[in-house]
């Protein structure tokens, strides 16, 4: 396991000009209900938090750097409104969810998480405000991952691959890892964004296979010290595409053994799936007229999911089915081909 160096700033609002926009609220929906209880059935003290990840769609800033997607680079309607429009529209949907992580896949740079915060800027309440946030990327990638959090982050890490005996090895994001704090409670959060099925789904399950054994080897090493764990992002396979236990039925993040997946690892949640094994609808992603789950949470440690759910009432989708509305960069309309996943956990 390489550790890799990462960028770590604690956006605070008050250093941070103020830019004054409109933003719309919109209503959300979360599955189930939640609650509120600080205490666990066993009387023990505990935290809950809601947490969201989206993947944003490549979201870029609007200085070109040469790394942008070519479509990009090259359309004219491209430029400084068009990014103010694109965050707005985005802090819309921050503000309408209300979540104290806020997970996003798909972003430029950390520069787009201080543009996020100015926009956001102005908060009457002090307990909304997102006071943290960490980002980071692989140094020859165009888009990183990075989150807002209302409550201190702590001992960022970045965990990345080395692998040198399959040819030429694509461009992969890092896990980060990073810790929330909440009320002396300890959450660790492991934020992802596997390989995507460019090129192929069977061409590229390699590289995701080798990615779930990282993402494996660093959840034992947080178990083993005793810690909470959620692991969060996009992962670009499905939900019921994970290798399950046959005796327990729970997913298994497998881990390699001499360059080999062995059928074993660490045994992990899913809120994607009901008591009776169906799944929640709609999915996350919708595809060639197909809804898929390829965003996920997974977690494992002393901690339960109490409410979870893809957010399907906004206007970044449809109303009727709930698909995405994807952003087209020459009408400068849409949110993302994503929707955001929530869940409030409690740990």
């Amino acid at each position: 396991m390489k550790k890799l160096c990462g960028f770590f700033p604690l956006l605070s609002k008050a250093a941070l000009p103020a830019v004054c926009l409109f933003i719309s609220a919109c209503t959300s929906g979360l599955n189930g209900e939640l609650s509120h209880s600080l205490f666990a059935e066993d009387g023990r003290k505990t935290a809950v938090l809601k947490v969201t990840s989206w993947n944003v769609e490549t979201f870029f800033d609007s200085k070109n750097d040469g790394r942008e997607y070519k479509e990009f680079l090259t359309c004219e309607k491209w430029g400084k409104g068009a990014y103010e429009e694109r965050l707005k529209r985005l802090c819309s949907v921050i503000k309408a969810l209300d979540s104290d992580v806020f997970i996003m896949e798909e972003i430029e740079n950390e520069g787009v998480l201080f543009d996020i915060s100015n926009f956001l800027a102005g908060e009457w309440n002090h307990r909304k405000v997102y006071n943290y946030s960490c980002f980071a990327k692989d140094e020859n990638s165009s888009i990183g991952c990075g989150l807002l959090s209302r409550y201190p982050l702590s001992e960022m890490s970045l965990c990345g691959l080395d692998v040198r005996t399959q040819g030429n090895v694509p461009g992969m994001r890092p896990i980060i890892r990073v810790i929330v704090e909440k009320g002396g409670k300890k959450l660790t959060l492991l934020v992802n964004h596997w390989k995507s099925m460019s090129g192929g789904q069977e061409k590229t399950e390699v590289w995701r296979n080798r990615q779930e054994g990282l993402l494996s080897a660093v959840m034992q090493s947080c178990l083993d010290r005793g810690e909470v764990v959620l692991a969060a992002g996009d992962f670009n396979r499905d939900v019921c595409s994970f290798f399950k236990n046959q005796e327990t039925g729970q997913i298994l993040m497998r881990q390699y053994e001499k360059a080999v997946l062995q059928e074993k690892g660490v045994e992990v949640k899913n809120p994607w799936f009901l008591q009776d094994g169906s799944l929640i609808m709609p999915g996350s992603y919708f595809f060639q007229g197909e809804w898929s789950r390829i965003d996920n949470f997974f977690y494992c440690g002393d901690c339960e999911i109490l409410s979870f759910g893809p957010e399907t009432e906004g206007e970044w989708c449809s109303s009727e089915d709930g698909r995405p509305f994807g952003y087209k960069i020459f009408t400068g309309q849409g949110y993302s081909d994503h929707l955001p996943l929530s869940c409030v956990i409690r740990f």
